[in-house]
């Protein structure tokens, strides 16, 4: 399957993102310039960003919404925009859920704040994490679409991790 996993390709950039974009909303629908706007502003937010790889921190987002479009055949704007930015507020400290909600609506920000880590306030990591994975039993199920398709692409580009961290997880 890793080889049909085109995601991962570097030949992915933003014209074969739209292109399938297009193929579910005109260009001038709304929802077409939702996706383009959470887009430009998670590709703005993360500028700098690099993974362990190396590779630029948005292609990951960017992969996790082509996982969503082409593998989970996922149709619904709000996800796709959710996808795009489900990192921004636990990395992105100019980015919370308010802002989210203010430019994207209540949808967005709601699975965002889901697919978020609560901050620390004195927890330790362990703390964090368990009262992270507690939280699932209660998520909606737009929540598993976006984090199978961001464990998934995650666990597909472990390989640039080192040994200890490939091991862990």
């Amino acid at each position: 399957m890793l080889e049909k996993m085109t995601f991962l390709s570097a030949a992915e950039n933003r014209e074969s993102f739209f292109k399938r974009i297009a193929l579910l909303f005109p260009t001038l629908d709304p929802r077409y310039k939702a996706i383009e706007k959470a887009y430009n502003c998670a590709k703005d937010a993360f500028r700098g960003k690099n993974r362990e790889s190396g590779e630029r921190y948005f292609e990951h987002l960017r992969a996790v919404a082509l996982i969503l479009i082409d593998y989970l055949r996922v149709k619904d704007y709000e996800l796709i925009i959710a996808a795009l930015l489900h990192d921004i507020v636990e990395d992105i400290p100019s980015w919370t859920v308010e802002r989210v909600n203010s430019e994207f609506g209540y949808k967005v920000a709601l699975l965002v704040e889901w697919l978020s880590k609560p901050k620390a306030n004195g927890l330790s990591k362990q703390e964090v994490d368990k009262t992270y994975h507690e939280r699932f039993r209660f998520a909606p199920r737009e929540f598993f679409l976006i984090k199978l398709a961001d464990r998934l692409h995650n666990l597909a580009t472990l390989w640039a991790c080192p040994l200890e961290k490939r091991t862990r997880k």
